[in-house]
This record gives structure tokens, sequence and C-alpha cells, in this order.
């Protein structure tokens, strides 16, 4: 059935029910732990309506993915675009925004964790998605990574380093509930994420800012 050309109102509530519902199942299991029917109850729809808009659960991810991208690039909370700011307290929103589920339940928080999902084991969905879709979200976090690197770092080098960035936070994130345990007994909260962003920030800055040496042969 070919849908209309445009939305009803009702039609694109649907919508965007189906996508806050599955962008919750998504946090939580990842692409291949999601479940339709999970995601059917959980937005209270039916079968038919998802596949009405998104023809099957990977088209559904794939809407998932955009409406993340496009959310994180924008940072609703942020008053300010990162190329107004120093470079310094660009890099510090870019590393709190990433490390923002270790304590936030919101939907941006959501979005981070669909992409630490995919750093562990990325899915054929958002491989084709990264490759047609998330080159501006990259090349964002690139650009960020680019205002640290000595003057002559390669547009390669820019890449990396963002990377760099986006592992050396989602490694907390993934692992969030088992610092507050045995053996590190840390309490993850607002202040302790605040001290982590000021680590991590400050690492990067230090460590982008110098490039190792060529190695000789």
């Amino acid at each position: 059935m070919q849908r209309p050309a445009k939305l009803t109102r009702v039609s694109k509530a649907t919508r965007e029910k189906i996508i806050k519902a599955a962008s919750r199942a998504f946090a939580l299991g990842g692409y291949d732990g999601a479940s339709i029917r999970a995601i059917v109850a959980e937005a209270d729809v039916n079968q038919a309506a998802i596949n009405y808009h998104f023809g099957s659960k990977e088209g559904l991810y794939r809407a998932v993915l955009q409406v993340a991208v496009r959310a994180l690039m924008s940072d609703g909370d942020a008053t300010e675009s990162p190329g107004t700011l120093s470079r310094q307290t660009a890099l510090r929103r870019f590393v709190r925004g990433q490390l923002r589920p270790m304590t936030a339940r919101d939907e941006l928080s959501e979005y981070v964790r669909i992409f630490n999902w995919e750093t562990l084991k990325p899915s054929p969905v958002f491989r084709q998605f990264m490759a047609k879709e998330a080159a501006p979200f990259l090349a964002g976090a690139s650009a960020l990574a680019r205002r640290f690197l000595p003057e002559d770092a390669t547009d390669e080098q820019a890449v990396i380093g963002a990377l760099w960035l986006f592992g050396q936070c989602s490694i907390f994130v993934r692992n969030a509930e088992q610092l507050a345990k045995a053996p590190f007994r840390l309490e993850v909260d607002e202040d302790f994420v605040d001290r982590l962003v000021d680590m991590i920030a400050g690492w990067a800055a230090n460590g982008l800012g110098r490039l190792p040496s060529k190695a000789r042969p």
C-alpha cells in the first residue's frame, strides 16, 4: 500500500509515538535486543502501524537513527553553537553530552546509548546509515578535534581524533552500573560525571595537541 504524500495529524502523532517507544527499546537492548512486540506494546499500536510507517524493523531503526542524529547535532539544551564557543568549552560540552546517559534519563540519553550499543557490535543497518546519512555528525566531531590538532594535521587524523573521543566516553557509559559495584565502588552522580568530563576533556586537549612523531624505518 502506497503511503499518502502528507501524513494526517493523527498519523504523524502515531509515527512519533512509535519512534519514541522504539528509541527506548533500542537504547535498552540495541538493535538485536529490541523486539517489535515490545515496541508495539510500549507505543500502544498494532503491527500494521509499524509496517505502514516504516516497512520493517530496519526501516524503524533507520528512522530512529535519523531522529537521533538530528537531536544530537542540535543539542537542544545548548544556547550557543559549538563554533561560537572557545575550543575548551566546546570540548567539555561535547564530552558532557556523550556522558549524559550516566545520570540522565531522557531522549538525548537514549540516543547516545543507541550509538554506544553500535560501538560494541555495529549492525548492518547502522553501517549503511553511517555511510549515507551520518556524515554531518561525524564532521562536527572531526571539526572539534581539529581545533586541538596541529595545523599540519590531516583529515584522517581529525577523524581518528573524533573516534577516539567517542571511545573515551562510551566505555564509561557502557560500564556505568558496574562502576558503582566492587571492585570500583564509585558514586556515579552528577559531581562524578562533572569530574570525569574535566579529566577526559583535559587529557583529550593535551593529547590531541601533540601528534606522535613519524615512526622511523
